[in-house]
């Protein structure tokens, strides 16, 4: 049987009704709210950046005091402290702005981009003039696609407002010193000017409506450069469709159909390339025999290409060329990967010869890539393995 229930004296009942009493009273919603103090909210707005250094809080301090008075977006300077080297910023009022990347990411893909090629444009040249003025002033701004924003155009009826550019804190914003390379505002700017090539690039591609698409030998390593970063695969699509292409450029495109599980588009790349099925070298071949094989192969394929594209002002015959082992070797490597993936029966062959010519080629560096580090460290244990 359980225990009874001791006696509440009178003067705690008391206290637990008054304190119930106060508790209501505190969460009655019928009770008026009280409304926001709009200095408080605007407070909560207000970002706190400190500074382990002088020398950091100075560059960071000048630069938006220098930002803010020519009148480019970027965070608004509140107040600064010089004892405890903070400062305090505030960023726009709207509650999410895109990064440039976002915006990248959308060209060619499912939901179009906003963005022509004047904006681009315009939004270019905005960031190089910033660019400028810090360089003037002796602050060195380096700059990705990751540490740009837009804030959004203002709606118009025919929808071709131009977004504006947004600079956002720049961590990596020092005063130069000599410890930058000479060449710092020069690398600065083409960095700069990289960022929105790729985008005019890709939105080229994806409004042309011919096929294939034709691009000169610095559009082509540029796309190859960023073919590496792992890109949207909408945008590997849309790379597929350049032709003729050289063999650094080939080889991204086909890499990123493989790491994507996709052979066949992979395999398809290669096959253009070398003008049809890449063979399959005997065993024991030399890997200077196989790499001369696939450079003849590929020499006939341009020879073709060039007779078909003179008049187009590429200039890319000789860039067209397999000349290099360690090329021929990662496009190799992209074989042996298709096959895999293919479930073909010569997987295993493929990959014994794509770690021949990894030894002889590419041994002395490290692996730039998840099919390089399978031949270096073989990964799928195939080299003591016999073909049957």
């Amino acid at each position: 049987m359980s225990r009874p229930a001791k006696a509440i004296s009178p003067e705690r009942m008391h206290r637990l009704r008054t304190t119930i009493a106060t508790r209501g009273n505190s969460l009655d919603p019928r009770r008026p709210r009280k409304k926001p103090n709009s200095k408080s909210s605007n407070a909560r707005r207000c970002i706190t950046i400190p500074f382990r250094s002088n020398e950091e809080y100075t560059c960071q301090l000048s630069l938006l005091i220098i930002l803010n008075a020519q009148s480019y977006q970027t965070l608004r300077l509140v107040r600064h402290f010089d004892s405890r080297r903070v400062i305090e910023v505030e960023r726009p009022k709207a509650t999410y702005l895109p990064h440039f990347n976002d915006i990248l990411y959308r060209i060619g893909g499912p939901k179009p981009s906003p963005l022509r090629l004047s904006h681009l444009d315009k939004l270019e040249e905005s960031l190089v003039a910033a660019l400028r003025l810090l360089h003037a002033k002796n602050i060195s701004f380096p700059v990705s696609a990751e540490q740009i924003e837009l804030l959004p155009p203002r709606s118009v009826p025919d929808g071709t407002a131009c977004p504006t550019l947004f600079l956002p804190y720049n961590k990596r914003a020092t005063w130069a010193s000599d410890k930058l390379p000479p060449t710092w505002q020069a690398d600065q700017l083409s960095d700069a000017r990289a960022i929105f090539r790729i985008a005019k690039i890709l939105l080229q591609l994806s409004l042309s409506s011919s096929k294939p698409v034709y691009l000169d030998l610095q559009s082509q390593q540029a796309l190859a450069t960023y073919l590496s970063g792992r890109p949207a695969s909408h945008h590997i699509d849309l790379c597929s469709d350049v032709a003729p292409v050289t063999a650094e450029f080939a080889y991204q495109i086909s890499l990123a159909f493989a790491l994507r599980n996709t052979a066949r588009e992979s395999l398809d790349v290669l096959e253009s390339f070398f003008g049809g099925p890449m063979p399959l070298p005997e065993p024991d071949t030399p890997p200077y025999t196989i790499y001369t094989s696939l450079r003849t192969l590929r020499a006939h394929v341009c020879h073709i290409e060039a007779y078909h594209t003179i008049g187009l002002g590429l200039g890319l015959k000789d860039e067209l060329q397999l000349d290099s082992p360690a090329t021929a070797t990662r496009l190799v490597c992209c074989r042996a990967q298709a096959a895999t993936l293919l479930k073909e029966h010569e997987a295993l062959q493929w990959w014994l010869v794509a770690m021949n010519l990894y030894d002889t080629f590419l041994s002395g560096s490290q692996p730039s890539s998840i099919l390089e580090r399978i031949c270096k460290f073989d990964l799928y244990r195939y080299r003591n393995k016999k073909l049957s």
